[in-house]
């Protein structure tokens, strides 16, 4: 099914899938080729969606599919909560083995047709409701994974060429492995204060340490020691002087 002939057929069963958790809640869905990555309005929510398709170049009818069709939605829910808008664009790729293609319209099947829709309206009863879908409905349908194994061609993504950094969602997730960063080198160990040789007091030479123990007894003691018997005889001579006075 090309998603461009029948609209319709998304936007009725999106509307069935919103009320069946939300009966009283009223969203729309529309096609809109002029919204961009990164370029939603203010107060407006983006997602983007990754999944599978099949496309045919109009030149030399050359067919392939590929696992990274990107899906951009925007959408924007009124301050009631009652009701709500998403506006949908679906990104083609180019032809190429074809010079000067132009992007083509991808076609879905219907069980990608429901995975797209259920995956969408899980997400605006996680943002706007605070809850998700039954597990069983998400096990069946949205949380399907789909493979991306393989480059990504960027020159013949539409969704590529219209991104502001000019790589989309899915290009900018297959990245080249970066090469380790060498290990950094252990750090010295921090010295025991034992081995180091303290600065305050300054290990004595061997030569002030052997004439210090060789130095005669006499030459350690006090002045005052070795004057003690002068002033014994200066006292004695002093006092006989006064005694001779007085007589």
């Amino acid at each position: 099914m090309l998603f461009s002939d029948d609209f319709s057929t998304w936007e009725q069963r999106f509307q069935e899938l919103i009320r069946e958790e939300k009966p009283g809640a009223k969203w729309t869905l529309h096609l809109d080729k002029s919204i961009v990555p990164d370029g939603a309005a203010l107060g407006w929510r983006q997602r983007q969606q990754t999944v599978l398709g099949r496309f045919q170049c109009s030149r030399c009818y050359r067919s392939w599919t590929s696992a990274q069709v990107k899906i951009l939605c925007h959408m924007f829910q009124d301050a009631c909560k009652t009701q709500g808008r998403v506006l949908m664009r679906i990104f083609g790729q180019r032809c190429q083995k074809c010079f000067g293609s132009q992007f083509e319209s991808p076609e879905f099947s219907t069980e990608s047709i429901e995975r797209i829709l259920n995956s969408l309206v899980n997400y605006i009863l996680q943002r706007y409701y605070g809850h998700r879908k039954k597990a069983s409905i998400l096990n069946a349908s949205s949380d399907e994974k789909v493979p991306l194994d393989g480059p990504h061609d960027i020159l013949n993504c539409e969704a590529c060429s219209l991104h502001p950094h000019g790589r989309c969602a899915v290009a900018q997730r297959v990245r080249p492995p970066t090469s380790p960063s060498p290990s950094p080198s252990p750090s010295p160990s921090p010295k025991s204060h034992s081995s180091s040789p303290s600065k305050s007091h300054p290990p004595l030479l061997q030569t002030e340490i052997t004439g210090f123990r060789n130095r005669p007894f006499q030459e350690v003691r006090e002045p005052g020691e070795a004057a003690s018997p002068l002033l014994v005889i200066l006292s004695v001579a002093a006092l006989a002087v006064i005694g001779f006075l007085i007589r």
